[in-house]
């Protein structure tokens, strides 16, 4: 064939595809799917881990709102008795 006829023809595709293409690319399609599979079951995790994560911040803000509320609490009676002590030595 002369170079003439090359330029008339133009770029074309072979008919003919190796197995070991086929095999390739059947293989990265397996691969992508095994991956986008895991990628949506480790989602589904980190929900779950951030609902339990939520729960135990609120758990822990009432339980941080119920300590304060004791220590009022306790506060406010030391500073009956102290007031009741000084009340005695100033007599």
């Amino acid at each position: 064939m002369s170079d003439n006829d090359e330029k008339l023809r133009g770029w074309h595709l072979d008919k003919k595809v190796p197995i070991s293409i086929i095999l390739t690319m059947l293989g990265i399609a397996g691969a992508g799917m095994s991956a986008y599979g895991d990628l949506k079951r480790d989602i589904e995790l980190i929900k779950a881990d951030n609902l339990v994560l939520h729960q135990r911040s609120s758990k822990q803000d009432d339980d941080l709102d119920k300590s304060i509320a004791v220590l009022q609490a306790h506060y406010a009676r030391m500073d009956a008795k102290l007031d009741r002590l000084i009340e005695r030595t100033v007599k």
